[in-house]
């Protein structure tokens, strides 16, 4: 039987009843879910009590019937405000972000390592997305000023409306919902906040993804000085963490800083390694085990021991100081143990007097790197808004409050994310994210790949960047790509005129960005009729003519048909020139399919193709006759528009 091509994105309300379905099959009544049985099969897990906890808000039907619409809309390509368009995996893509993630789910299914996002804070000027589940891309096109309605007031979201705070969760909701089927298992998701929603957020993020999948909540230091707010400066925002399976993720990890590990082992089997001593006495560290308290042997014969109340220290009150190591452990390291006179010891010797040794062991980087053992603190104090302010005014791009690229590196270094990986940012602002995939992988070969989101969101016509041309924020980010690649090819360059990169890494750099605009559907698609208005009817009855919509594009058509048959935006297309027809190849990895728009499909070319069942063929539904169709749905999986 010939199937239709997925005109809208992935249903997914449907994905997720199917996943019920075939977790709990007894439960199904003539295909719908009974309730009663689910109830019965599951027991004590279901809470039917009046009174029980839970997360409501005004708007939260409406939100949710935003996040179970299904996309319409495609993404159209634009090369010219691309950069090395075939050969670059990187992805801008310009519209609003919950019709593009619907618009991802069947090609992005948990396929993406890490998310960062720094959505509206929610101040009461900088909230505009208005979503309506009825028809979101005219919603979209209204709110962007690209398409007018009257009556329609594009406006943000005033303190003064009665709805400010369920607003922004309706917002919210839907989009990290959506999301959270992109990350994969072992994936991760941080969301930057600010004081007044965090408190909804983390309500939001835990009904979305569980409690239990909760990493942690972090606090980044934003200014170092600061005198405004009424009652406190505020100095700070938070950085939601959480996984998509905790089970799965990675403990998070800091990378050793390098510099620190100084020293050169110059003899023995780890001879070239490098290290650096770290003593074997902290002072915070006391009264735990017996085991630790014992005297260590120094080179002139005398013998040292941490401070404690046998040697009356200070503060005796504190008890007796201990090792980090147990005597076992110190016997077996010996080789790793450093002994050596220092002007000012915190040891005491046999007498009770101050040491003039102290005691060191030798940690080498390479233990560190391989046992991974240091965790990051939940206090980020390095990156503050300044370092974004200055990373756009080197590129002389004017942005408000920026996050600073290296907070998202840093991020991604903790996080583990591989140099295969995809990172997303669907409140894109002004680029930090792709900023901070290219600078990771300048850094160290790597190729990982960035998709960026962002609504082109109006410039305020007194800011400067709207002065100097900026019209949109989306502007803004594309901008700030091109100038980082610049600046980065520059780097390289004169990194391999030094000899410091070689030329394999060089040639494999991915230094550029494909661009993609969200638009309305190449597809005629059939609305819901009232039965009220007969114009509106004859208008829907002539999509039965013609399916495509007028002056549509080949290209758009081939790249609506790539993400609603769930391949990636980074398809390959291959145009396959016969003497019948024009055929193009579309080759994802290693699946692929044959798309052809030409008004008659021809023998010959079904022939030369050699199909088989498991080949999928998109032509138009005009393009066969119905005995065609019928025989060609046999040989292979034929899908018509």
């Amino acid at each position: 039987m010939t199937q239709k091509v997925s005109k809208e994105s992935m249903d997914i309300v449907k994905e997720k009843v199917d996943d019920l379905k075939r977790s709990f099959p007894e439960v199904i009544t003539e295909e719908k879910i009974d309730f009663e049985k689910l109830k019965r099969t599951i027991g004590e897990e279901v809470n039917d009590k009046e009174e029980k906890y839970s997360f409501n808000w005004a708007g939260r039907k409406d939100s949710f019937k935003n996040l179970q619409t299904t996309a319409k809309g495609t993404l159209v390509p634009v090369k010219e405000e691309s950069k090395k368009w075939d050969s670059t995996d990187n992805l801008f893509i310009e519209g609003d972000n919950l019709e593009v993630l619907k618009l991802l789910q069947k090609a992005y299914f948990n396929k993406i390592k890490m998310i960062y996002i720094d959505p509206p804070y929610n101040t009461g000027k900088d909230f505009v997305y208005k979503d309506n589940f009825h028809n979101s891309i005219k919603a979209y096109l209204e709110q962007t000023g690209q398409l007018n309605e009257e009556g329609i007031k594009l406006t943000t979201n005033p303190e003064t409306n009665g709805r400010f705070h369920s607003d922004w969760i309706s917002m919210m909701y839907p989009r990290l919902f959506v999301a959270k089927n992109l990350l994969k298992e072992d994936g991760i998701i941080f969301v930057s906040m600010g004081e007044k929603e965090v408190h909804n957020l983390i309500l939001i993020m835990n009904e979305i993804f569980g409690e239990e999948n909760l990493l942690g909540i972090a606090c980044r230091v934003s200014k170092k000085t600061n005198n405004k707010g009424d009652f406190y400066a505020p100095n700070f925002d938070y950085l939601l963490t959480y996984s998509k399976n905790k089970e799965e993720t990675i403990e998070f990890s800091e990378e050793p800083v390098e510099e620190s590990y100084s020293l050169i082992e110059t003899e023995g089997p780890r001879k070239g390694e490098r290290y650096q001593l770290i003593r074997l006495y902290m002072s915070n560290i006391r009264n735990q085990n017996p085991e630790q308290r014992y005297f260590v042997e120094c080179p002139d014969g005398s013998k040292v021991i941490p401070p404690g109340k046998t040697f009356p220290p200070k503060r005796p009150e504190w008890g007796d100081g201990i090792w980090r190591w147990t005597k076992k452990t110190f016997e077996q390291n010996k080789d790793r143990i450093v002994v050596k006179e220092v002007r000012s010891s915190n040891l005491i010797d046999e007498k009770g007097r101050p040491a003039r040794y102290n005691v060191y062991t030798k940690t080498y980087l390479k233990d560190v790197i391989e046992s991974s053992s240091v965790k990051p603190h939940n206090l980020i104090e390095e990156y503050i808004n300044e370092i974004g302010t200055e990373e756009l005014k080197k590129l002389k791009i004017p942005f408000d409050f920026p996050k600073p690229s290296p907070l998202i590196k840093y991020l991604m270094k903790i996080s583990k994310v591989d140099k295969e990986d995809i990172v997303l940012d669907f409140f894109a602002g002004a680029g930090p994210t792709a900023h901070a995939v290219l600078q990771s992988n300048k850094d160290d070969g790597g190729h990982r790949t960035f998709i960026c989101v962002q609504l082109p969101e109006k410039t305020d016509e007194k800011s400067e960047a709207y002065k100097q041309g900026y019209k949109n924020i989306a502007e803004i980010c594309k901008e700030r790509i091109r100038r980082v690649i610049t600046q980065l090819e520059k780097g390289i360059e004169e990194d391999s005129k030094q000899k410091k990169l070689n030329e394999e890494t060089k040639n494999s750099l991915d230094l550029g960005f494909k661009v993609f605009k969200l638009e309305k559907s190449n597809y005629k698609i059939w609305e819901k009729y009232e039965g009220k208005d007969e114009k509106e009817l004859t208008k829907q009855l002539e999509l039965f003519k013609s399916p495509l919509v007028t002056g549509y594009k080949e290209i758009n058509v081939i790249y609506e048909s790539i993400i609603k048959e769930g391949y990636s935006l980074n398809s390959k297309i291959e145009k396959i020139e016969f003497k019948t027809n024009k055929v193009y190849k579309i080759t994802d990895g290693e699946v692929f399919f044959y798309i052809c728009l030409d008004k008659e499909v021809n023998a010959t070319t079904i022939e030369q193709l050699k199909l088989k069942k498991e080949n999928m063929l998109i032509c138009l539904d005009e393009a066969l006759s119905d005995s065609k169709k019928k025989n060609l749905s046999i040989q292979c999986n034929l899908k018509t528009i």
